[in-house]
């Protein structure tokens, strides 16, 4: 339901007669070639089809549709057709159906037959359906707000209706208890092109952790077509958010946000997607994911700022390294500092001892070794400067809670 507390009027107001409004609701019919019919109260007055048959396909759902008495919203039928509609005084205007994608024989055979359709006719109502293919559910969208602003002069955005608010308060519920956290550990802080300028601005986002900014950009979170990734909508829809997510994770992991933080997001946002039977709720997972790895981002950058430079220089000289026995002597000796000095303001930056700090970019390394390598375990200890193969396994284990082997038969793929 739209808060329509927020949305105000102007102070002149210009009400519309019948004939008036049906002349809106024509032009926008050939404006936009999409099917317009006007309801007063629940009798149809008006009725603008973009094909010849008679049969209005909008009669499935129609009693649905006249019971909302939303200023403007959008209905997504069974057979994942998208309406959208706008209240008027005692009007309804209501336009569509459009999809996303194409609809096999065998398909709009099925809705032929639920609306009575006779079967002499039944294959050339069926090419006709076709046709109302190939619109977004956003582009459909943003038609009902240009003309609810012409009826109502309420402006609106996308985010307004897509973005569900009850919604995003239940994921966040629900992602909290499947441990997709948005809490970061002190240490750690990639058919057209349109659509191609409009993921590169949300990847663009994400690494500067801008939240802000996509939030108020929420009504590009796509609009334009993601080309056919499915033969089924829902399917669709799952596929696309996948390839997103697959997208904004990666623009994370280069901003910096830790590699297993990102594959454990990853992995639940994916399942979550794939445990959905709705659209909406798709999109809102959606439009949480991104906003939540642009946190992320944010946190991590938040943290960097208030880091000494000495911290910067240890964290770095640490990293390139890694392949050394590593003692707190070594690392005050290589950047020409005072061990005790050194050790005390790193533990009261990062919450963590020195040596800890060593020892846990080690396992890390030694993680992605175990993973991506064949090599034995003493192989790994003895790069990584290791005093043995115990050491290793034993420090391993403290950090991992399960020894090497463990780890490699767990996530090797």
């Amino acid at each position: 339901m739209i808060d329509l507390i927020s949305k105000r009027r102007s102070e002149i107001f210009y009400i519309m007669n019948e004939e008036q409004l049906l002349y809106i609701a024509k032009q926008f019919a050939n404006m936009f070639g999409i099917n317009i019919r006007v309801y007063k109260g629940t009798e149809k007055i008006f009725y603008q089809s973009t094909v010849k048959h008679d049969t209005d396909l909008a009669d499935l759902c129609i009693g649905e549709i006249l019971k909302d008495r939303s200023e403007l919203d959008y209905y997504i039928h069974k057979n994942y057709f998208y309406y959208g509609f706008i209240n008027y005084e005692n009007y309804t205007i209501v336009i569509g159906p459009t999809s996303e994608l194409s609809y096999s024989q065998h398909m709009t055979d099925g809705i032929g037959y639920e609306l009575g359709v006779p079967n002499e006719i039944l294959q050339s109502f069926s090419t006709e359906i076709q046709s109302f293919c190939g619109i977004h559910l956003d582009t459909l969208i943003q038609i009902i707000i240009l003309i609810n602003f012409t009826l109502n002069r309420t402006m609106y955005t996308i985010s307004d209706l897509r973005i569900k608010h009850d919604e995003q308060n239940n994921l966040v519920t629900e992602i909290k208890e499947n441990n997709i956290s948005t809490v970061m550990d002190m240490d750690i802080y990639k058919s057209g092109a349109k659509t191609i300028s409009i993921e590169n601005d949300i990847i663009t986002k994400v690494k500067e952790g801008d939240v802000q900014g996509l939030i108020d950009g929420a009504t590009k979170i796509p609009s334009v077509s993601s080309g056919q990734l499915a033969g089924q909508v829902l399917r669709h829809q799952k596929n696309f958010f996948i390839r997103l997510e697959t997208i904004v994770s990666r623009a994370a992991y280069q901003a910096g946000v830790e590699a297993n933080e990102i594959i454990a997001a990853e992995e639940k946002y994916i399942t979550k997607c794939e445990s959905l039977e709705s659209i909406d709720r798709i999109k809102n997972l959606q439009y949480h994911m991104i906003l939540d790895y642009a946190d992320r981002v944010n946190k991590l950058k938040m943290h960097s700022q208030y880091q000494s430079k000495i911290v910067t220089e240890i964290r770095k000289y640490v990293k390139e390294h890694i392949y050394e026995s590593l003692k707190t002597a070594d690392i005050a000796d290589g950047l020409s500092r005072n061990r005790s000095s050194l050790a005390t303001e790193f533990k009261k930056q990062t919450g963590i001892t020195l040596a800890d700090y060593v020892k846990k970019e080690k396992v890390k390394e030694a993680k992605e070794l175990l993973v991506k390598t064949n090599k034995v375990l003493s192989d790994i200890s003895y790069l990584l400067g290791f005093s043995s193969q115990g050491h290793f396994c034993k420090v391993f284990k403290e950090i991992e809670c399960i020894t090497p082997t463990e780890y490699r038969n767990k996530n090797q793929r």
